[in-house]
């Protein structure tokens, strides 16, 4: 039997993102209906995710530091990032994320465990537990895909064709 860790391992983009109210009210898309993201586990047991809302105003300034109000929380409500160790449940199949550093400072050495479940190269997360998200409690699923080693699989062709990738 191979071990869930072992499934894991490698990076992953994100399809979907959806939260479900507990109370039965309709789900929720809070990075919009066409988020991007990106999830990569280490063999060494490092995570690291970030999930970005498309639509996040930009910057007036090119200086990351001046931005206004308005873009500074289009900025962080728009966007999901947390890093740190993971160690996986195989019994139970639950990946539990030990964070180390979160754009929410709140969740700074916190643990956050999600269920596991795999279809071929799609991986559904899910989390244990109700979590508290735009003043509701929320479950949230994530549907990701495996990204194979090919720089085509995560780059669209009008980035490649705009850049010249070494």
């Amino acid at each position: 039997m191979t071990s869930l860790k072992n499934e894991l391992v490698g990076t992953w983009k994100l399809l979907s993102y959806i939260e479900v109210p507990i109370g039965g009210e309709d789900s929720l898309f809070p990075m919009g209906k066409t988020p991007f993201g990106v999830l990569m586990y280490s063999p060494d047991g490092f995570m690291s995710v970030q999930i970005s809302k498309e639509e996040r105003l930009l910057y007036q300034s090119n200086d990351k530091m001046m931005a206004t109000q308005e873009e500074m929380v289009s900025s962080l409500q728009g966007y999901i990032a947390f890093c740190g160790k993971y160690k996986v449940d195989n019994n139970n199949a639950i990946v539990n994320y030990i964070i180390k550093s979160s754009l929410y400072p709140n969740w700074k050495n916190q643990v956050q465990r999600r269920k596991i479940d795999f279809e071929g190269d799609i991986l559904y997360l899910k989390s244990t537990e109700p979590i508290l998200s735009n003043g509701a409690y929320v479950n949230s699923y994530m549907t990701w895909k495996r990204i194979d080693r090919s720089i085509d699989d995560f780059f669209e062709d009008n980035i490649l064709d705009e850049y010249s990738v070494k």
